[in-house]
């Protein structure tokens, strides 16, 4: 079923305000000169590049906007179960890393059956996704272990695309001792909460590093400072600085041991204040900043990358 030929996905990306959401550029640099193999299984896209170190696949499911709910959530899941089934042929097999970009992450996408409150399609992404894992990694308990770092942006385009970055030896799943952990999250975000880890520490390329999640202004599960996006920045900044503090065992380690970021923004108008704030705050990384719905709508900010 597998086909070597063109980066098909480096033609169609998602794109945000006309600029391409394309991985970013260290995830990139891994497998960059290796050949693409694209499929295709029913609905979902698939393209998959490996080496000996690492595989990235990506998957991608044209106009899933316009799917129903529970056919979303289904989209979400069988996306997740050809990942699985494609990396567990691979030399690289250990997934580490995701990122998953969402049409329209916050269109109602029904009502909790419980309760009867809203759900957004960001809730019914991590519903499907929750499945996904749970069976994948062999239950809930193997979360605290297994679960790999994540991003969860939304976009303005049609089509949900996630992409799975794996590596020979298996990871280790960091937390923020600020925040509650995401798959731990109350019932208040959803019916089935979000499934990553906040980073990751593995070797990659021979170097031991720490892939840092998508991180926004959030303490314990609440969002905090909302409508104010220096304090946002701010406690982001702190959220970052535990995290490599608890990744590294180095209580002087923060943000500006970063050696990649990615920051995405809500607001257009937030960018020249972004720029200069994240500068100061990590001047030795490289840095890209990418206009986006971040997964809460009270939240400005969200930065992700690498240390």
């Amino acid at each position: 079923m597998m086909s070597a030929g063109p980066d098909k996905f480096a033609s169609v990306p998602a794109a945000i305000d006309g600029d391409a959401l394309l991985l970013p550029a260290w995830a990139e640099a891994l497998v960059a000169t290796v050949p693409a193999e694209i499929a295709k299984v029913g609905n979902v896209a698939l393209q998959t590049r490996l080496t000996d170190d690492v595989s990235l696949v990506s998957a991608r499911v044209a106009r899933a906007a316009d799917l129903a709910s529970h056919d979303f959530e289904a989209a979400t899941t069988r996306m997740y179960d050809l990942i699985a089934q494609r990396l567990s042929s691979a030399d690289a097999s250990h997934p580490v890393r995701f990122w998953n970009f969402i049409p329209g992450i916050h269109a109602t996408s029904g009502v909790m059956p419980a309760s009867g409150e809203v759900l957004d399609r960001y809730m019914v992404f991590n519903a499907g996704r929750y499945a996904a894992c749970r069976q994948w990694l062999g239950g809930e308990d193997a979360f605290p272990r297994l679960l790999a770092t994540a991003s969860g942006v939304g976009h303005d385009g049609r089509d949900l695309i996630i992409h799975a970055l794996a590596a020979a030896e298996p990871g280790n799943a960091v937390e923020n001792p600020r925040q509650v952990p995401a798959y731990k999250y109350s019932h208040r975000y959803g019916p089935k909460p979000p499934c990553f880890a906040r980073a990751t520490t593995v070797t990659l390329g021979g170097r031991q590093r720490v892939l840092v999640g998508g991180t926004a202004s959030v303490r314990g599960e609440a969002s905090v400072f909302v409508g104010d996006l220096r304090k946002q920045v701010g406690e982001t900044l702190d959220n970052l600085a535990a995290l490599l503090q608890s990744a590294t065992g180095d209580d002087a380690a923060g943000p500006h041991l970063m050696s990649d970021l990615r920051v995405y923004y809500v607001r257009a108008e937030d960018l020249a204040a972004l720029r200069s704030i994240v500068s100061l705050a990590c001047p030795a990384a490289t840095k890209e900043f990418v206009r986006a719905d971040i997964c809460r709508q009270d939240l400005l900010v969200e930065i992700e990358g690498v240390a």
